[in-house]
């Protein structure tokens, strides 16, 4: 039985590691490259990628076992090419001839996938299992090796899985020194930050210069949302039309007439809230000789859709699919985080993920920029806003996107036992200064949607799609 250590330095020993641990997805390569493979653009003479920096290699140990002639074979337990093989050879010599930036890509791509490959890996597991990634890229940024597109995705998608956002931060840190990513916080200068006083001034998007309170009485409110009503009232109104039904088809003779009047009378009601309008156009177009003139208005503000609205909202709500609305919503989330540097690229933006991430950046030794700044959390708001904005400028009722995370947020923060109260401004200004926090930042997400069509469009067709990932939309971002 013979014993071979993988060394530091070794491109042999390192092919080996990615025969064991590595798919062969890793290894999709540049056309150019496979021509240097084949020898067409001649040897190259760059150093493969040190194993210094990755720590779980430095004391791999391979076994390989002897044949009935002598000849060493590979263990079937590991899995690897015996030495001096012919199919080695070719791996080690094909390998040697990439140049240093396939060579490091194709290894960290290789480590990435061997995390998203694995489903139970989760949480702490996956931070634990990126160390080895992060380190490869450190070394890469060190000796100036910029880090292909294929690889970046996988990273992110692997940071995604960790569902953490000091890793994530870290690995957009490490991307943005490496300059393979060049968007990632790049509007967080669009945002007109809240001036602390009514009468200071500050120069709006259009170009003028208002007071704070001139610009905040301009502004549009930030939507209503009032779901939870609507939904019990559709389905109170369901429970009793089924009531109705039931006693008709059970021929239940004692109730039958009061439900019959009962469910007649919620039909008519609803058509005439809704549809009066038209009716009273079709009366007075085609009807007006024999019946007359309609009336204006109803009693009791029938016909103006107020009377039976929360019921019809309602039905809406719980009865509408609409997936390209709902990747319009995750899209302008993911685009608006990334573009203002919020290392949180959830789909769904919510009020806890956002009080967690603004608790642990007041936390040292980790790359979240402050957030418990005027700034910061204007920042946070204006994320948690955007499916908003996104969804009133196309939609009456808000279905996707909830308005209250951006309070809630605020709520939680006022609630938490980690942040100190005195970082929280608002709390001393009165309930009106978080009234204007939310107008304000529901405003900057609406105007920096407009401003960003195309690029929230792009990310909108990839998720459409069914299949596209975080880093899918990295890559959506910064055009790869």
């Amino acid at each position: 039985m013979n014993l071979t250590t993988i060394g530091q330095g070794s491109t042999l020993a390192l092919m080996l590691f990615l025969c064991q641990s590595i798919s062969i997805d890793a290894f999709q390569i540049s056309t150019r490259s496979i021509r240097r493979a084949t020898g067409t653009l001649g040897k190259s003479s760059t150093r493969a990628p040190s194993l210094r920096s990755i720590p779980s290699l430095k004391t791999t140990t391979t076994t390989l076992h002897a044949s009935d002639d002598g000849t060493p074979a590979a263990s079937p337990q590991q899995g690897l090419v015996a030495m001096g093989s012919d199919l080695q050879s070719q791996l080690a010599s094909a390998f040697s001839q990439l140049d240093e930036s396939d060579q490091y890509d194709a290894i960290l791509t290789g480590l990435c996938a061997k995390i998203l490959d694995d489903p139970s890996m989760k949480g702490q597991d996956v931070i634990v299992a990126l160390q080895d990634p992060l380190n490869l890229l450190e070394e890469m940024n060190s000796r100036r090796v910029v880090a292909g597109s294929r690889s970046i995705m996988a990273l992110v998608d692997a940071a995604a899985a960790a569902s953490d956002a000091k890793t994530m931060a870290k690995v957009m840190s490490l991307a943005s020194k490496n300059r393979s990513i060049s968007q990632y916080g790049i509007l967080q200068r669009e945002i007109t930050p809240l001036p602390v006083r009514r009468d200071s001034r500050v120069k709006c998007p259009d170009g003028r210069t208002r007071t704070r309170g001139e610009r905040l009485d301009s502004l549009p409110d930030v939507p209503r949302d009032d779901r939870g009503r609507e939904v019990t009232s559709a389905l109170a109104v369901t429970s009793v039309l089924s009531l109705c039904w039931v006693a008709g088809v059970l021929g239940l003779d004692d109730i039958t007439p009061l439900t019959n009047t009962l469910w007649v009378a919620i039909v008519l009601v609803g058509v005439v809230d809704n549809f009066f309008d038209l009716i009273k156009f079709g009366v007075n177009t085609f009807g007006n000789d024999k019946i007359g003139n309609v009336p204006d208005s109803l009693p009791l503000g029938l016909g103006s859709g107020q009377l039976t609205g929360t019921v019809v909202k309602g039905f809406s709500r719980l009865m509408q699919v609409d997936t390209e609305r709902e990747c319009e919503c995750e899209a302008s989330a993911f685009f608006t985080a990334y573009t203002l540097g919020l290392p949180c690229f959830s789909f769904r933006p919510n009020a806890l993920e956002a009080a967690v991430m603004a608790a642990e950046s007041a936390q040292k030794d980790n790359d979240l920029d402050p957030l418990l700044t005027n700034n910061g959390i204007m920042k946070i708001l204006v994320w948690l806003m955007s499916p908003v904005a996104m969804e009133n400028v196309k939609h009456a009722q808000l279905i996707q996107s909830d308005p209250r995370e951006a309070e809630g947020f605020l709520n939680r923060l006022e609630r938490s036992n980690f942040i100190d109260k005195n970082e929280l401004w608002w709390l001393s200004e009165g309930p009106e200064e978080k009234e204007d926090m939310l107008k304000w930042a529901y405003t900057e997400a609406d105007l920096l949607l407009r401003r960003q069509s195309t690029a929230v469009k792009d990310i909108t067709e990839r998720l459409a799609s069914g299949a596209a990932t975080v880093g899918d939309c990295v890559a959506a971002v910064e055009n790869y």
